[in-house]
C-alpha cells in the first residue's frame, strides 16, 4: 500500500512533524509514503511558487491507494467550500484531511477554544491585560478566521469589548510579520497594547524581538502568545507562552484513518485532537497560581534552559554551515555552460553528495509552459527519465544503454526504478520561470530539509539553463551547416564584410525565431550614416567607401560577435542584438558617437563621419518577433533623431 501527503513547503517545522506523525502510522503497518511538496493553491504573492502545484497531478489511483492533504497551510487563499470541492474532485481515490472538517472525508482537526479560554482568562483575570492585537493572516484560512472569531468571542466574555481589540492582517512567517508589527507601530506612533495573540509561533517570535527593537519590555509591558509550541519556544528570549496542537499526533490519526479508510475498516469521519495551553516566561507579568481553577489544564514549563539544547547548539551550527557550504558549491559548479549530456553524466553523484539514497530526475519530452496560477496540472504521455539512482537495489541510470521512457500520465516512474518505503520520498516540481521542465523523487539523507528544497531550486535552474544553452548548441551548430551551405558572397556585403541585406534577413529571421521559442527578448536597432551625400559630393565616392568602411569597423567594435550587424543600403545598417537592454545601448551610443570622433579627428581628408541610430525592443507589444515591421518601426524612430540632429544644429547656428 502506498499513500501521498499534500503539503504546502517541506522547510516548516510543522511540515516535518506533521509527515513525522504520518510516517509513524505508515512504519506501524508497513505502508509506503510519497511527500509532495506542492506549493498554495492560488498563490498569487510568491513569484513561480505557484508551478509547485503541477505535483498534486499524481495524485490518482495510478500512483497512489489514497491521500492525505494538510489544507490549513495548502489552502489560505480559498474558502471553506472551495476547499472542499478541490479535495473533493480527487474522489474516487481514498482521502483524509488534517486542519478542518470536511463532511464525507475523515478529517482531523485541533479543538483550540479549551486552551484558548483558560490562557485569555489568565490574560484578563491575573495578568492584568485589557487592550489586544490580534495577528492574524491574510487570505481566506478558515481556520484562521476560526481562532480568531473565537479569542473574540472568550474575551467578551470576559468584559473585553470590540473596541479594545485590534486584528491585523500579517504573514505566517517571522520577516513578514516583523515588518507588518513596524509599519504598525509607524502608523500609530505608539504601541499601547495590553497582549499581542499570534496565529502561530513565528509571529510570536517576530513580536518579542518587535518589542525589544520599539524598547518595549515582554511580559512587562506587552505579553505574548503565540500557537503550534514549536521547538525554540522554550528557549528564546523569554521563553514562549503558546498552544500545543500535537503535529505528530494529527498526522498519526490522519494516517490511521487513511489507512482504515482503504481497507474498508470503520473510520471515524471527525478526529479532534485537544490543544494544551503551555504557560512560559512571555505571559507571565505576575507568578502563575497554579491552583487557580481556570489553570488546571496548563501545561507549566520550567524556565530552566534544556541543557541538551544549549550544549548542541554549536555542533548543531557546524553541522548546518557544512551542509549550506555543500549548496553554495554545487550552485557555483553549476554555473558553467554544459550540454544536456554533460550535466546528466555527473548529476547523480552531484545528487549523491547531498546525503541523498535514492533520486529519480524526470523530465518531460518538451517543456510545458504554465504562465498563471492553476489548480490542475495537464501531465504529459511523453517524458524520459533524465538520471535516477538507488543505493538499495543498485540501479544506477549512468548503466543504462538505452533512454528509459516515461508516461506520467500513467505512473510517476516506470516499475523498478526507486524502492519505496515507509521512511517517506519526496516529490518536488522541476520549473523555472513560468516552464515546467519534469519532477525529482527523492529519498532524503540526514540534511536539513530545507538543504533539500534549495538544492531542488537549484536543479531547475540549472536543469532550465542546460535546456537552453543545448538549444543554442543545436541551433548554433544547424545555422553553422546552413552557413557553410550558403554561397557567402550571397550574404556578406563586400565592401565591408559585415552581412548585406539577404544576410540580415536570413540570419536574424533565425535569431528572432529562437528568441520566440525561448521567451527571450533583445533589441533591433536601425542605423543611417549622417551627411554621407555631402562626402561623395564634395571629396568623392572613394571617400565616401572610406566612410562606410569606417563605420562599419566602429560598429563592429561595439557590438558583440554574436550580434547580426549588417549594411542593408547605401549608408544604411541594421543590427539584431539578443538580450540587449536600453541601459546597456545607451553606453553603446556613448561610446560610438566618442568612436566617430576619434576617427573623424585623424582623418587627413578633413571629413567627418556620424551615425544616427533608431532603436526597438523584441517583442514588440504590436508585431511580436516580426523582422519586417520591426524594422520599419526602428527606421522610423532613426528618423526622428536625425531631424532632432538638425534641429540642434539650425540652434547652434
Amino acid at each position: 500500500m502506498r499513500i501521498g501527503l499534500l503539503i504546502d513547503y517541506v522547510v516548516s517545522e510543522y511540515a516535518e512533524r506533521m509527515i513525522k506523525g504520518v510516517s509513524l502510522a505508515c512504519q506501524e503497518k508497513s505502508v509506503e509514503l510519497v511527500v509532495f511538496s506542492m506549493g498554495r493553491l492560488q498563490d498569487l504573492g510568491g513569484a513561480f511558487d505557484y508551478q509547485n502545484v503541477a505535483v498534486s497531478s499524481f495524485v490518482s489511483s495510478k500512483n497512489l491507494d489514497g491521500a492525505i492533504f494538510i489544507s490549513g497551510t495548502l489552502m489560505h487563499a480559498l474558502t471553506k467550500n472551495e476547499i472542499a470541492t478541490y479535495i473533493k474532485s480527487f474522489k474516487p481515490l481514498p482521502l483524509a484531511n488534517i486542519s478542518m472538517e470536511i463532511p464525507g472525508i475523515p478529517s482531523v482537526v485541533v479543538d483550540n477554544e479549551s486552551a484558548y479560554k483558560a490562557i485569555l482568562e489568565e490574560l484578563v483575570t491575573r495578568q492584568k491585560c485589557r487592550k489586544f492585537g490580534i495577528l492574524g493572516a491574510r487570505g481566506n484560512s478558515s481556520e484562521v478566521k476560526n481562532r480568531i472569531k473565537n479569542i473574540k468571542t472568550i474575551l467578551e466574555g470576559f468584559g473585553i469589548g470590540e473596541e479594545q481589540v485590534t486584528v491585523w492582517k500579517s504573514t505566517l512567517s517571522y520577516g513578514p510579520a516583523l515588518e507588518d508589527l513596524k509599519v504598525i507601530y509607524k502608523e500609530q506612533g505608539v504601541f499601547n497594547y495590553d497582549a499581542i495573540i499570534c496565529m502561530n509561533d513565528e509571529m510570536a517570535f517576530a513580536a518579542i524581538d518587535f518589542c525589544a527593537d520599539v524598547g518595549l519590555r515582554v511580559p512587562q509591558d506587552v505579553v505574548i502568545l503565540g500557537f503550534d509550541n514549536l521547538l525554540h519556544s522554550d528557549s528564546c528570549n523569554p521563553t514562549l507562552s503558546t498552544i500545543k496542537q500535537n503535529f505528530e499526533g494529527q498526522g498519526y490519526l490522519a494516517g490511521m484513518n487513511l489507512i482504515k479508510e482503504i481497507t474498508g475498516k470503520p473510520v471515524d469521519k471527525l478526529s479532534i485532537v485537544k490543544a494544551i495551553p503551555v504557560m512560559r516566561q512571555s505571559t507571565r507579568r505576575v507568578a502563575y497560581d497554579k491552583e487557580a481553577p481556570h489553570a488546571k489544564s496548563f501545561f507549566y514549563e520550567s524556565d530552566k534552559r534544556d541543557e541538551h539544547f544549549l550544549r548542541n547548539t554549536g555542533t548543531d551550527w557546524y553541522r548546518k554551515k557544512s551542509e549550506f557550504y555543500q549548496t553554495t558549491k554545487f550552485y557555483t559548479e553549476m554555473q558553467t555552460d554544459m550540454t544536456y549530456d554533460q550535466l546528466r553524466g555527473r548529476i547523480n553523484d552531484d545528487v549523491r553528495s547531498f546525503g541523498i539514497t535514492a533520486c529519480a530526475i524526470v523530465l518531460y519530452d518538451k517543456p510545458i509552459e504554465m504562465p498563471t496560477p492553476f489548480e490542475y496540472f495537464h501531465l504529459p504521455r511523453s517524458a524520459h527519465l533524465y538520471a535516477g539512482f538507488d543505493d538499495k537495489t543498485g540501479f544506477d541510470s549512468r548503466l543504462e544503454k538505452k533512454t528509459i521512457k516515461c508516461n506520467p500520465k500513467e505512473k510517476m516512474l516506470p516499475p523498478g526504478i526507486l524502492q519505496f518505503g515507509s521512511d517517506k520520498m519526496l516529490v518536488f516540481a522541476i520549473y523555472h520561470s513560468t516552464l515546467q521542465y519534469g519532477y525529482a523523487i527523492i529519498r532524503p539523507g540526514s540534511y536539513d530539509v530545507i538543504v533539500y528544497d534549495l538544492f531542488v531550486k537549484l536543479l531547475s535552474s540549472t536543469i532550465a539553463s542546460v535546456y537552453s544553452f543545448s538549444l543554442a548548441h543545436n541551433e548554433t551548430s544547424r545555422v553553422r551547416a546552413k552557413i557553410d551551405e550558403l554561397d557567402l558572397i550571397a550574404s556578406t556585403d563586400e565592401l565591408t564584410g559585415v552581412y548585406n541585406r539577404r544576410g540580415f534577413y536570413s540570419f536574424g529571421e533565425t535569431t528572432l525565431k529562437f528568441a520566440k521559442a525561448m521567451g527571450h527578448s533583445g533589441m533591433l536597432i536601425y542605423c543611417d550614416m549622417d551627411g554621407l551625400k555631402k562626402i561623395n559630393d564634395t571629396y568623392g565616392h572613394e571617400a565616401g567607401d572610406k566612410a562606410i568602411l569606417a563605420e562599419s569597423i566602429i560598429l563592429r567594435g561595439n557590438f558583440r560577435s554574436n550580434d547580426i550587424i549588417a549594411r542593408i543600403g547605401g549608408d544604411e545598417f541594421a543590427i539584431i542584438c539578443p538580450g540587449l537592454t536600453k541601459a546597456a545601448l545607451r553606453r553603446i551610443r556613448e561610446q560610438i558617437d566618442s568612436d566617430c570622433q576619434v576617427w573623424s579627428g585623424g582623418n587627413e581628408n578633413g571629413f567627418q563621419i556620424s551615425i544616427s541610430l533608431g532603436a526597438v525592443s523584441y517583442p514588440s507589444k504590436k508585431v511580436g518577433y516580426k523582422i519586417t515591421p520591426l524594422l520599419s518601426e526602428a527606421d522610423s524612430l532613426m528618423y526622428l533623431e536625425k531631424r532632432r540632429k538638425k534641429s540642434m544644429l539650425k540652434e547652434s547656428q
